[in-house]
């Protein structure tokens, strides 16, 4: 599925070039080597793409591609999608339909394209282009020939990735990129991706670049993010005029500084909103203290609404326009923020970052506007940095979430822009934590007044739970009881926002079947909340182990058995330490009482795929302990 937007392709241009190649493929499915179809559910048959910059402000783009689908799971990738704007035109677009024989079934134009101004964004220039093939049956093949013209400002030269995603395979992929000598770009290759073949003209310079018989990758869990390994190359200009402002891309420096430059003058503040921000702080002992009244104050008097007209995809709103409407999008939020502020004499700085669990690392080598799609704020003091989401304040002040936490960031001055590191949580503190008091009745049946505890990183996942409706609140702690028959009682939910957030929440439950009876024994299972890591067995791994983060799941039981029952058998105490992580697990009996201590931890990293199974075996013995029995046995009389 192709989706071509501000974003990911700012300004990617083309011309004609390859029309009679791509009518000579068969694109008859027997036409495939196996090869390619092993592991794939799309396969790219041809992508002629060419990229004519015409200068730092305007250029064409011409594409012709066609993709077959060989099983059901790749039909998003038959869809069409662009997001055209100010800067990104949509000139034609055709698209041929083929059966698994090569035949053309139907032909379409413009004219069968959906389009749509409807956005999330409360003010934007984008008209969104969308075309859902809809085939007979699979397998089958779509063609798609659009062109683009480009206008008002380069971001990006170009970004050549030949592969859509896992479980897609290329036959054959062609791209050029073409510019006037006088246009200097500036490339960055990765993963062992070849150079460009380059040629010049009559003044014009190109850069091709072809990959054929590229097979498919397959996604397996833990899998890395597919720019971990796929060959694949950015194309930015040196210098560029966006929306009638230049800048250069010689450094980060130089891009902190122009995002900077963006919101010069966009700070002042209304007298009265003055007197307000004055007065809100006036009893604060710290300067700490004053950063949280105002971000809290934020919170309460706007909410967040996306803002992209022309340069308002870098350019904040006006702080007095916030204050006056009462919304702003990440970039107005954060410079409102940063106005108020300075306001009661606390320097802060504008920063711009990428917002993306997976990719966290900017390319310290290499500056783009790729790489950034987000603005919060950092508050510095002698003895620590505040980063402050001034989008969503829900986030407890002083914590740094998923999206961001041990990113590389952009702090925006106005000598020049410099890359810091946010702070990341330690693997323990991303806790997640059963309590459970059972009393077991002699037939098996149980009653469970229990808690979970979620913290850090887990309780940043589980943030949806205090807003959610109250039946998706009970299925989804009845999805933590891996047992039959549970009925939920009554639960209260508790959210601490504190710097190490977490989210408790006391309930209730019982089961007819916590225990199996037979004869005159009660089989019990040690660990009702954890299933262990099955999932993840494979005889052979092909990519990489990759645990992006690492947690701790610690459970305590405590099941109060009959009297009239004694203990036969107990798990053995187990305990393994291992680069990978670490587990403990103990059962004891204390009078009537049974105690189950488990403790389980995973660590963040990423592992070579022939230690996968040295991987599996530390996990193995955690699934092992959580799937252990406790055998009770009727008293003899």
């Amino acid at each position: 599925m192709r989706f071509i937007s501000r974003f990911l392709f700012t300004a990617l241009l083309l011309n004609a070039g390859f029309s009679q190649l791509s009518a000579q493929v068969d694109l008859s499915v027997s036409a495939l080597p196996d090869s390619l179809k092993k592991n794939a559910y799309t396969v790219m048959r041809f992508d002629n793409e060419t990229i004519d910059i015409n200068s730092l402000k305007s250029g064409i783009r011409k594409d012709s591609y066609a993709v077959t689908v060989l099983d059901e799971k790749g039909e998003s990738h038959a869809r069409f999608q662009f997001t055209g704007d100010v800067f990104n035109v949509l000139k034609s677009f055709s698209a041929k339909l083929y059966d698994a024989q090569g035949k053309i079934l139907k032909k379409y134009g413009k004219s069968d394209l959906q389009t749509s101004e409807y956005s999330s964004d409360l003010a934007t220039d984008n008209k969104m282009y969308m075309f859902e093939c809809s085939a007979p049956s699979v397998p089958f093949t779509i063609q798609y020939d659009y062109e683009v013209s480009m206008n008002n400002g380069i971001l990006n030269f170009g970004y050549f990735f030949p592969m859509e995603g896992f479980f897609n395979s290329v036959q054959r992929y062609d791209y050029q990129l073409r510019f006037p000598e006088t246009i200097v770009p500036r490339i960055k290759l990765f993963n062992q991706m070849q150079e460009p073949v380059v040629s010049t003209a009559k003044g014009i310079t190109t850069y091709s670049w072809k990959v054929e018989n590229q097979k498919a990758f397959e996604s397996e869990l833990l899998t890395p993010p597919l720019t971990d390994f796929e060959p694949y190359v950015i194309i930015v200009p040196n210098e560029f005029s966006y929306d009638g402002v230049p800048g250069h891309l010689s450094s980060w420096s130089d891009l902190g500084k122009w995002s900077l430059n963006l919101t010069v003058g966009r700070d002042l503040i209304p007298e009265a909103l003055k007197a307000k921000l004055l007065d809100l702080t006036k009893n604060a002992k710290t300067d700490r203290e004053k950063v949280q009244i105002l971000y809290n104050y934020l919170g309460e008097t706007t909410r967040y609404v996306s803002i992209q007209l022309g340069i308002g995809g870098y350019q904040p709103m006006a702080a007095s326009e916030v204050y006056r409407m009462g919304f702003g999008d990440c970039k107005a939020l954060t410079n409102y923020l940063k106005a108020m502020l300075a306001v009661i004499g606390i320097h802060s700085e504008y920063c711009t970052i990428r917002f993306d669990e997976s990719e966290k690392d900017l390319l310290h080598d290499f500056p783009n506007f790729n790489q950034m799609n987000h603005a919060i704020l950092m508050v510095p003091f002698p003895n620590e940095k505040l980063w402050l989401e001034c989008t969503n304040t829900k986030v407890p002040f002083g914590f740094v979430h998923n999206g961001i936490s041990g990113h590389d960031v952009l702090v925006c001055k106005a000598e020049g822009g410099e890359i810091q590191r946010l702070p990341d949580y330690a693997d323990s503190l991303n806790l997640e934590q059963h309590v459970a008091y059972v009393n077991l009745l002699v037939d098996g049946s149980a009653s469970v007044k229990m808690q979970k505890d979620c913290r850090v990183k887990i309780y940043d996942k589980f943030r949806w739970f205090p807003l959610a409706k109250a039946s998706d609140q009970a299925d989804n702690l009845r999805e933590d009881i891996h047992l039959p028959n549970v009925d939920l009682g009554s639960f209260r939910v508790s959210e601490h926002l504190t710097a190490l957030p977490s989210i408790v929440v006391d309930y209730t439950w019982n089961t007819t079947l916590y225990g199996s009876k037979t004869g005159n024994r009660l089989f019990l299972p040690v660990n009702i909340f954890r299933t262990g890591y099955d999932q993840l067995r494979k005889p052979n791994r092909i990519q990489d182990v990759c645990v992006k983060m690492g947690y701790r799941d610690a459970d305590s039981i405590f099941i109060q058995i009959p009297e009239t029952f004694e203990v036969e058998a107990l798990p053995p105490i187990s305990m393994v330490i291992s680069r990978f992580g670490k587990f403990t697990a103990n059962v004891t009996l204390k009078g009537n009482q049974l105690q189950i201590v488990q403790v389980a931890d995973v660590f963040t990293g990423t592992y070579k795929a022939s230690e996968f199974q040295e991987f599996m075996a530390f996990l193995n013995k955690i699934t092992a302990a959580y799937k252990g029995k406790i055998i009770l046995r009727k008293k003899a009389v």
